[in-house]
């Protein structure tokens, strides 16, 4: 239905382009400050919390996977409840249905081009985080405390977000056995994360050395 998969765009976006790194730094500051013109430059949670503390870039990095999560939930959702194949509607939940994947871009999209910040957002790693737990539920949740013991003693969201992408994608056709579709789509996922984030090491670091903690 192409008024879906025209909804799961603009939804998916509009969840997406939340800006909340930038909102967040601006309640950490307790005044009027961009994010972007802090540390690396990265409306993201991971520079939230270098410049403004661990418990303001874990808040962010919540609501940031959450905003990869809820797009694709509510598409799946919406597609069983409103799709007229008999194979959808038998499961109110699909796995992956395609406005659903259209969501779960969409969002991602959004958070690295937010509409609110002139499209100069993060880079899009615990938004894809979201959507892969949406699309691999098992194979992410089965990551997770291994994804939380590597976080704990590399204090590296690169690596941490990296290992949890990989395994979980190898996990989910390994163990889980889920069919191809899923699983390269969340490979394209990691691909898109990797690019944005060298892209913007490469372009957008901000050169500012006002690196150290404020406010």
């Amino acid at each position: 239905m192409l008024w879906l998969s025209g909804a799961a765009l603009v939804f998916g976006y509009l969840v997406g382009s939340l800006p909340t790194a930038y909102l967040a730094a601006r309640r950490a500051a307790r005044r009027a400050t961009d994010i972007r013109q802090f540390g690396d430059g990265n409306a993201g949670a991971g520079n939230v919390g270098h410049v403004y503390g661990r418990r303001w870039g874990v808040a962010v990095g919540v609501v940031d996977i959450a905003k990869g999560v809820a797009p694709v939930f509510a598409l799946n959702v919406l597609v069983g409840l409103v799709s007229t194949d008999p194979a959808e509607r038998g499961s109110p939940l699909p796995n992956l249905s395609g406005p659903g994947m259209l969501a779960g871009a969409s969002a991602m999209a959004g958070h690295i081009w937010p509409v609110w910040l002139r499209f100069r957002g993060g880079r899009g790693a615990a938004t894809a985080l979201g959507v892969t737990t949406a699309v691999l539920t098992g194979p992410v949740l089965l990551m997770g405390l291994p994804a939380l013991v590597i976080l704990w003693t590399t204090r590296s969201t690169t690596i941490t977000l990296a290992f949890i992408y990989i395994a979980s994608i190898i996990i989910a056709k390994a163990i889980f056995d889920m069919s191809w579709l899923p699983v390269w789509y969340c490979v394209g996922i990691f691909v898109t994360v990797g690019v944005v984030h060298f892209w913007t090491l490469k372009y957008r670091t901000n050169p500012s050395t006002e690196s150290a903690t404020v406010g």
